[in-house]
């Protein structure tokens, strides 16, 4: 018989942590955040969702021959859509009407308007996001943008006054001066150019002037004089006041301009209150206005981006800055001027005017791709008018494809349909080609061609030295793997939430930040949408985090984004005042969520 006894001190031990174990286990029964409940994703493990790569082709040529086109749009719009606000559609009722079927960014040129005008575009838009606001129960943020003057050529006043207009007839010529006593008294054989190396032209070369008609005005110089040109015009057209004049092929810098060469509305009355003409005054009046985005027209290469930001000094580092490349000179040093800019803007027509009109297209590549590149938006100018064309389908949709950010529409309210149709109602076309455009747009970003599943896998698969750089890559990551329906990202810069875009992530993104200025700017950013969250502060910051959380949570089953059972990600800083999101958290959406309204 063999002998089981064990020695009392042993014995003891065994008892004790029998019991402990016991009691842990009840404990555990009886707090809620262990116990048992029956959600959507307790599920075997054997049975969880695989990652589908059947929906990814290996090749672009195999991605379009799966493409099925009965099948419904993209249910959120990544693509933002900007629009310029002027005098025609300046009445907050119709900047609200633009706002509900799309806009994203409104455009305002100040180097056409006069100042009192700006300001009180500015405070039509402002009201128009307030209603807007106040229907939704949410605040809808609203990037605004504006032209100021870049190292533009302009022509001189007219001889009648500030209201007159020439019309210059095709087949006639013409004479380009430099002489300043032609300055205020130009006619339609003799305009002042503000241009000291006019001269510097030759035989057969290319001016554009701008046209108060639909087309440029283009001349060609014929003979080339001591202070003057002789051409002829091939394109003829309107002209008034201060009209922009081009010279292909011909750099400029933005500190050699004459002060007073700036574009003035011909139909509005002289700039008086304040000095609009000086480059210095426009940007320090956009600080003062909050403006979120500065648009440098011509932009020649970084030295000038340099220029803008040494003027908005502290107080306006934080407007963004955006190039327009309208030369051949700025596509050349796109590179340098990537490395100052914010942005690119790109207005293929103005850009034509410079390089041959069958190259625009190889230039619209590679300056989306650059952009895409480096993480930096891109906002492309794209026509649209009332008939819709396919033209105009496709031309949209390609930029859509190629990698734009923000697709800027212009929409024309002076259509010719004014004189067939009494009843033409302007306002409401535009509306009703900004919400075809979001459509086109829709569609587009359905059928975008995904390599490696999803996300900027060159990025992804590189050193990653800034840690803000592998947080991100890591959350992306996590999207796809466990397929999330959105990433929530905390921040307060903005920052964070450019990386993800710039990653690429499979899912929308939700930025939850306080700062004004940021909900907004993140517009330009595709495949952000932001949340201006302004509650009071918690002292503990897992509260706050949690309540922020919250708030993207409702924002998201608001939009449909978000079911009960679906995953999404969440990153965030782990502590206040961190500096940069350190952490990412993968959590299921709960029927318990409810939707707390404002």
């Amino acid at each position: 018989m063999l002998n089981l006894t064990l020695p009392l001190d042993i014995l003891a031990i065994l008892i004790f942590f029998y019991k402990v174990r016991i009691l842990i286990c009840f404990s555990l029964l009886k707090d809620p955040i262990y116990s048992i409940m029956a959600l959507p994703w307790h599920i075997p493990l054997e049975s969880l969702p695989k990652l589908k790569k059947s929906g990814v082709k290996e090749s672009l040529l195999k991605h379009y021959c799966s493409c099925n086109v009965h099948e419904n749009p993209c249910e959120e719009l990544k693509t933002g859509l900007m629009c310029d606000i002027g005098y025609s559609n300046r009445d907050s009722s119709t900047i609200q009407k633009l706002i509900a079927a799309g806009m994203t960014v409104a455009h305002l040129n100040i180097r056409e308007l006069e100042p009192e005008a700006c300001g009180q575009i500015i405070q039509s838009i402002r009201q128009a996001v307030y209603n807007y606001s106040t229907e939704l129960q949410y605040v809808h943020p609203l990037a605004l943008i504006i032209d100021v003057r870049g190292p533009d050529i302009v022509s001189g006043d007219l001889k009648g006054g500030p209201h007159t207009t020439v019309e210059i007839m095709q087949n006639e010529t013409i004479r380009l001066t430099t002489d300043t006593t032609w300055r205020e008294c130009g006619t339609a054989d003799c305009l002042y150019i503000g241009y000291d190396h006019l001269t510097d032209l030759q035989v057969n070369d290319i001016v554009f002037i701008d046209s108060l008609t639909a087309n440029k005005i283009k001349l060609i110089v014929s003979e080339v004089g001591d202070d003057s040109i002789e051409c002829s015009v091939v394109t003829g057209g309107t002209i008034g006041p201060k009209m922009a004049v081009q010279i292909s092929q011909v750099p400029r810098e933005i500190t050699n301009l004459n002060k007073n060469d700036s574009v003035e509305s011909v139909s509005h009355s002289d700039i008086s209150q304040q000095n609009f003409e000086q480059l210095e005054e426009q940007i320090k009046w956009a600080v003062s206005s909050d403006i979120d985005a500065v648009l440098l027209p011509n932009a020649q290469s970084g030295n000038d981006i340099r220029h803008i930001r040494n003027i908005l000094s502290n107080k306006g580092n934080h407007i963004l800055v955006f190039a327009s490349i309208d030369t051949v000179q700025g596509l050349d040093n796109i590179d340098d001027i990537l490395t100052e800019a914010d942005g690119i803007y790109l207005d293929r027509s103005v850009l034509s005017t410079d390089l041959p009109v069958e190259k625009i297209f190889i230039a619209q590549k590679i300056i989306i791709s650059k952009c895409n590149n480096l993480g930096k938006p891109c906002i492309s100018k794209a026509v649209i008018n009332e008939q819709i064309p396919t033209l105009c389908v496709s031309d949209i949709a390609n930029l859509v494809l190629d990698g734009v950010d923000v697709v800027s529409l212009e929409l024309h309210y002076d259509s010719p349909l004014r004189k067939f149709a009494p009843a033409y109602d302007a306002v409401r076309m535009a509306e009703h080609c900004l919400a075809a455009a979001a459509v086109i747009c829709r569609h587009a970003e359905r059928i975008i061609w995904k390599p490696h599943i999803y996300g900027n896998f060159e990025l992804m698969q590189s050193p990653l030295e800034e840690p803000t750089k592998a947080i991100c890559v890591g959350a992306v990551e996590l999207a796809l793997r466990s397929q999330a329906v959105v990433i929530i990202c905390l921040t307060n810069s903005g920052r964070t939430a450019k990386i993800l875009s710039h990653v690429k992530p499979p899912c929308p993104i939700i930025a939850v930040t306080r700062t004004c200025h940021t909900s907004r700017q993140l517009r330009f950013f595709k495949g952000i949408r932001t949340i201006h969250y302004f509650e009071g502060a918690k002292s503990a910051w897992d509260s706050e985090v949690e309540n922020r959380v919250r708030a993207a949570l409702d924002y998201c089953k608001i939009k449909r984004l978000v079911e009960a059972g679906d995953a999404y990600i969440v990153v965030a800083g782990s502590r206040r005042n961190v500096g940069y999101c350190d952490s990412v958290r993968l959590l299921y959406a709960s029927v318990r969520n409810r939707i707390s309204m404002p």
